[in-house]
Formats: C-alpha cells, structure tokens, sequence
C-alpha cells in the first residue's frame, strides 16, 4: 500500500510558505534607501549640548517600541513638530541641563540633505522592471517626506508607499507590516523586508515576512538579487 505522503497529491499543501518564491520587495528609506542619517544627530547633540549616545536616547528612545515617546508619536502622525512637542522634548532634557531649540530642530529635520544610496535604487530599479512589487516602508514624521520626495524618485520606483505618519502605526507594529502587503497584494510569506535596523527586521519576521538586515551597500544588493534569484 502507498502512503499519500508519496503519491505527490497534497505536495502543494505541504509545503512550508518559507519555501515559495518571493514576489514583493519592501524598502526602508534612511540607511537603506538613503544613506544613513544618523551621523546628522551630532549636529543636534552638540547644538543641545548633550552627548551624542545620550541624546539619541533621550529623544528617539531607547527602544523603537517605547511608550509615549514624543518623537514616536510624531511619526505616528498624532504630534506636529510644534511648542507642545518642544515642551515634551524639554521635560526629557531637563535632567541632563539641556535645552531643547525647536528653531534649530524644526530645520533639520524638514531641511535635512539626504544622498541617495545608487546601489539600492539600481536594485529597485532591476526588480521592478522583472516585474516584482515594491514598497517604500518608512517611519518618519509629516515634516520630513519633502526630504524623502526630493532624495530619491519614490513615485517612479514603488508600487506603494506607507508612511508611518500617514497611517498612524509605526515599525515594528505588526500592523503596518500588514498593511504594505495589502496595499501590494501580496501574501507577507511572499515580501522580504530590508532594513537597517535590528528590530525592524525582526517585526518583519514576526508579522511572517523575510527579512534582511541592510549591513553594505554592495553585500544587501547581493543577498537581495540571491533572494529574487536575479542574473548577476
């Protein structure tokens, strides 16, 4: 007697979905897209007089899952970059004898000068003309997406693109990795997520996508063509 495990009739249900073949790309946009920002945080530390490290905690958090964070509330789309956000800022300076300065902070993140990574854009540029879909997944704050607009061309390059600020939830929310596989049409089994950061990666493969972690240029272009199985 033959089992039906060796006749081949349920091969299809078997098999594991990590295993079926990508169809979607999901971009981050700083340190992916573009190249990282974060060397622009000196300016700010060193404007506010506050070490770098310290800083960086003090107004992004120390986790990107931290709660009531002014800065994550921002990208969130329900905090302008105004007095009351200013307010907010200063109450977590206050201890360090820090002052926050919204004129110098307003600026340098809505008239941030961004380069364009040419390696990514020319990977997104190849996929989407073999015909996979694309994604711009990005957490910023509404004053920063003229910045992103004029860095690389978003509306040529993606199918879709969610900004956290526009849609209310951030990375590493399950939900708004959801959202960019419904708005691809797109099972998540079938998007890889490349981001430059840890927890990023990781919400993506919890919400049950691939992700991988953007290290160099020339190396995530390389394991981003082995994943789609491009020519070289």
């Amino acid at each position: 007697m033959t089992s039906i495990g060796n006749t081949g009739m349920n091969d299809s249900n078997s098999k594991d979905k990590s295993a079926l073949p990508l169809e979607a790309a999901i971009f981050d946009y700083g340190g992916v897209m573009s190249f990282s920002p974060l060397w622009r945080v000196q300016l700010l530390a060193d404007a506010m007089k506050v070490p770098k490290d310290v800083f960086t905690k003090i107004i992004f958090g120390e986790s990107q899952s931290e709660q009531d964070n002014p800065w994550h509330e921002a990208e969130c789309g329900r905090q302008p970059l105004d007095s009351t956000f200013a307010k907010q800022m200063q109450h977590r300076l206050t201890p360090y004898g820090a002052t926050f300065d919204l004129d110098f902070f307003l600026p340098w993140v809505a008239e941030a000068e961004n380069e364009p990574d040419p390696a990514m854009i020319s990977i997104a540029e190849e996929l989407r003309k073999t015909g996979y879909r694309l994604a711009l997944l990005t957490n910023a704050v509404r004053e920063f997406r003229p910045v992103i607009e004029k860095t690389i061309p978003i509306y040529d390059l993606f199918d879709v693109i969610v900004d956290s600020s526009e849609v209310g939830v951030r990375k590493p929310d399950k939900e708004i990795y959801d959202l960019t596989s419904q708005e691809l049409g797109v099972e998540n089994s079938r998007c890889l997520m490349i981001d430059d950061l840890v927890a990023n990666v990781e919400g993506a493969e919890n919400a049950g996508m691939k992700g991988l972690l953007f290290t160099t240029s020339q190396q995530t272009a390389y394991e981003i063509r082995s994943s789609f199985q491009l020519s070289s």
